[in-house]
């Protein structure tokens, strides 16, 4: 049976590489079929997973696709098709919900109201009970448009209007939601805390694996911890450093308010520690950080020998088969020339006052591989670099 996964944010181009990469660390195979659309075999897809990306906004099973059309056509094809049979419970009998979404300006001209009534009428004769607020499963229809994101992509994608639909679990309301994890309704708060959707991207982009319950993941610049509370999260030991004793300090104020929220949570250890000079116990798979930065920082050199002699640092602390994820200061124009369509040379532009072709190969100087690299935007001044890299043997 297929999967679809609908990739939602508004950087779609980050959370697609880190579903994709979590299915290929599980050796799950992945087709593009739209910049937010994956399609997979079911039968190879773990809930797990699932659970654990930082955007994944559905999860479709079975169903299909067709090209846009008006909603009796899209209607009349749908309950042409098979339905979803309600699974066997000796507890009670199970619910559903039909839930009709747009992404990226699809859906013009289709009536949600027509579609959820008429087919909430064909499952009600299949044997489902209804609870609108509380299903136990959702029949989802989604259009999907052909508008470009705010954040465009530097590859060219399949991006024709099309709608799928298909059976979906709603996602699991027992964790602490992503709004309560942003920085300023944490205890510690800095305006240069990381959005902790980008932060669980890069934890799952340096450590796709399932975790095994050794340590596994390093930020040995942590600034507010939020690499840490998505590691803590996720299961995966983390170790985090800085070299400001408020920093670390105000980190674990961070996890000790999350472990009073949550349960479950990987174990973390934190440490006044400089990035240029850190060891580990024993070497570690995974490591994750955000440097510090200003407004300028992609056209100055300050922070340039703090990135690169933290790459360093990791490389000596690192297996042989580890993976390093971290973020730069990068030039809006960038971004604003992809999002105005215009074909650009990314290494010309710079970041920490160098140009990016001259900036990957420090990269590999300090013993890291570039795999790939996704622009972010912040704000109208300022983007961001992710960079993946891959430890060299």
């Amino acid at each position: 049976m297929q999967a679809r996964i609908i990739v939602g944010g508004w950087h779609p181009a980050l959370h697609r590489l880190e579903v994709q990469t979590l299915l290929e660390a599980a050796g799950v195979e992945s087709e593009v079929e739209h910049p937010r659309v994956l399609r997979v075999d079911s039968d190879d897809l773990d809930v797990d997973i699932v659970g654990r990306c930082s955007s994944i906004t559905r999860w479709l099973l079975g169903g299909g696709r067709v090209d846009q059309m008006d909603t009796e056509a899209l209607l009349d094809t749908i309950l042409a098709a098979p339905g979803p049979a309600p699974p066997e419970s000796d507890d009670r009998q199970q619910s559903i919900a039909v839930r009709v979404e747009n992404i990226d300006g699809g859906g013009v001209g289709i009536s949600h109201s027509t579609l959820i009534l008429e087919l909430g009428a064909r499952l009600a004769t299949m044997g489902w009970a209804f609870d609108l607020q509380a299903p136990d499963y959702e029949f989802v229809v989604v259009c999907v448009g052909e508008e470009q994101a705010q954040h465009p992509e530097i590859e060219q994608l399949p991006r024709e209007a099309h709608i799928l639909w298909g059976l979906s679990q709603p996602a699991d309301s027992t964790s602490i939601t992503w709004q309560e994890r942003t920085g300023p309704m944490r205890p510690f708060f800095k305006p240069v805390g990381l959005d902790p959707r980008i932060a669980r991207a890069m934890v799952n982009l340096a450590h796709p694996h399932m975790p095994d319950g050794r340590q596994a993941l390093a930020d040995p610049l942590c600034g507010t911890g939020g690499v840490l509370i998505e590691a803590a999260l996720l299961g995966v030991h983390s170790f985090g450093s800085d070299l400001d004793e408020e920093m670390v300090e105000g980190t674990q104020r961070n996890l000790d308010w999350l472990w009073n929220e949550q349960d479950e949570l990987a174990a973390v250890t934190t440490e006044v520690d400089d990035a240029l000079d850190f060891t580990l116990d024993e070497p570690v798979p995974a490591f994750a950080f955000d440097p510090p930065y200003g407004r300028n920082s992609w056209q100055s050199e300050d922070g340039r020998e703090l990135l690169l002699g933290t790459l360093a640092r990791c490389f000596e602390n690192a297996t042989d088969d580890a993976r390093l994820v971290t973020l730069l200061p990068w030039p809006a124009e960038h971004v604003a020339a992809m999002r105005a369509g215009k074909v650009v040379d990314m290494d010309e532009f710079h970041t920490y006052g160098t140009e990016w072709a001259r900036m990957r190969e420090l990269i590999e100087s300090c013993g890291w591989t570039v795999l790939t690299t996704v622009p972010i935007s912040v704000h109208g001044s300022l983007s961001r670099l992710l960079v993946m890299c891959e430890r060299r043997r």
